[in-house]
């Protein structure tokens, strides 16, 4: 009889696995290590004790919008600043510049340039660009009497009282404005009442006030101050006029400026009447050829070739004094001329 031996129901644990290979560190990197181990536990310990900030003491609680700042509301935008590196930005419209096919600005696209507004024809060779460009500003401010080199009051030759403001009675008055159009005002009398002391333009002058081109040239009856266009340098300069007294010129002219203001009504209606007798015209003219052209389509597709003789109508006279005869088959109309 055979002895029966217990079975053991759990399989037998599997072999413990072999061991891993230890790699030792060197000496540096163990340095490093702990150098950043208490560079970290620095950085927390001062983010730790750190005050908090007013914007997280006043921070609006969740799910509610944050107020506009003050001083966006209004659309003030005072507080915005540019960019550091938008400071020193120059903008250059490319399409208004010329192609130097060169790599390099011309004179007259490059206002920011020390070139531009310089003579080296006439620059000595020891002189620096900067120092000739200071020299040319001297000459010009001279030249123009601006600046520093601007004449006192006390250096023209006339009485006190030819000295002072109309207006206000100012010593401090516009001397360019005085040799020019024998103007004395002062800066704040020009900027307080424009509608008398304003420049004009020729095309103004010519267009609202119905002054004729000789008229604006004669100095005498009109004086003009010049300067550079501002659209482009190389075109004439602006001629300027004082409007007080292109004022008085068109009331001695016209007789008075509600008489001016009825001329100027009067031709502008001349010139809408002319411009839509025009556009008729032109509009007549194309029906006509259309017309003539539709029917001659039409004697094609029936392909008969027989002369047309137009049967003329009874003339019509048109509101506009035209008496026309048209063709009562082709459409085809022609204008007498009745003596």
């Amino acid at each position: 009889m055979a002895s029966s031996t217990p079975r053991s129901s759990a399989p037998p644990p599997p072999p413990p696995p072999p061991p891993k290979p230890t790699t030792q560190l060197t000496p540096d990197q163990i340095r490093r290590i702990e150098t950043n181990r208490l560079r970290a536990k620095s950085l927390r310990s001062a983010l730790a004790h750190k005050p908090s900030t007013a914007s997280s003491q006043n921070a609006p609680p969740t799910g509610t919008k944050r107020p506009a700042p003050s001083s966006r509301i209004g659309g003030t935008t005072s507080t915005i600043q540019p960019a550091k590196k938008f400071t020193k930005f120059v903008d250059y419209d490319l399409s208004k510049m010329t192609d130097t096919h060169g790599g390099f600005l011309s004179t007259t696209d490059d206002p920011h340039s020390i070139l531009s507004s310089s003579n080296l024809r006439d620059k000595p060779a020891g002189m620096s660009l900067e120092d000739w460009s200071r020299h040319q500003l001297r000459v010009k401010m001279q030249h123009e009497k601006a600046g520093i080199f601007e004449p006192g009051i006390s250096a023209l030759e006339l009485p006190e009282e030819q000295k002072l403001c109309w207006e206000c009675g100012s010593p401090e008055i516009d001397w360019k404005w005085r040799e020019v159009f024998a103007c004395r005002v002062c800066e704040k009398c020009k900027r307080e009442r424009p509608e008398k002391y304003s420049l004009l333009t020729k095309t103004e002058c010519r267009e609202d006030y119905m002054l004729t081109e000789p008229e604006l040239k004669d100095k005498e009856l009109l004086p003009y101050m010049e300067q550079p266009n501002p659209h482009k340098s190389t075109w004439s300069n602006m001629m300027l006029y004082m409007r007080y007294q292109v004022e008085a010129v068109a009331i001695k002219k016209w007789g008075s400026l509600e008489a001016m203001d009825a001329e100027y009504q009067r031709r502008t209606e001349v010139q809408k009447k002319r411009k839509e007798q025009k556009f008729t015209k032109q509009l007549r003219e194309l029906k006509k050829k259309t017309r003539v052209d539709a029917w001659k389509r039409e004697r094609q597709k029936e392909s008969v070739n027989v002369k047309h003789e137009h049967v003329w109508g009874a003339p019509v006279t048109r509101p506009d004094g035209e008496t026309v005869t048209t063709c009562e088959e082709c459409g085809f109309e022609v204008e007498e001329l009745v003596i």
